[in-house]
């Protein structure tokens, strides 16, 4: 776990003695992890390859749910290797989403 993969994370400790767990990761930011991933060349879920370009804003809790109004785009590499352009479309699509996650 990292601190900042969810909004309640104020602060994370490494070892949390009280559920015998640990978390190396906990003073790793986004940017540390992609910029690590990219330098030693780890190999990422292939869900980060794509985005999902929408008309409208979609719900976080209704995502996971079928058929959503929304088009899942090939990017041929890790969205955050994207440019702006590549990730909406052209023309823009007004709202773009992609699959965040290091073990979440």
């Amino acid at each position: 776990r990292r601190m900042n993969q969810a909004a309640q994370r104020v602060s994370l400790d490494v070892w949390e003695d009280g559920k015998r767990t640990l978390n190396p990761l906990a003073g790793w930011s986004w940017s540390d992890i992609i910029a690590y991933a990219d330098a030693k060349g780890v190999p990422v879920n292939e869900g980060h390859n794509f985005a999902y370009r929408a008309q409208a804003p979609i719900e976080a809790t209704k995502r996971h749910l079928p058929n959503l109004p929304w088009e899942k785009v090939p990017l041929g590499k890790p969205f955050w290797q994207c440019t702006e352009k590549e990730l909406k479309g052209d023309p823009a699509a007004p709202i773009t989403y992609v699959f965040k996650s290091f073990g979440d």
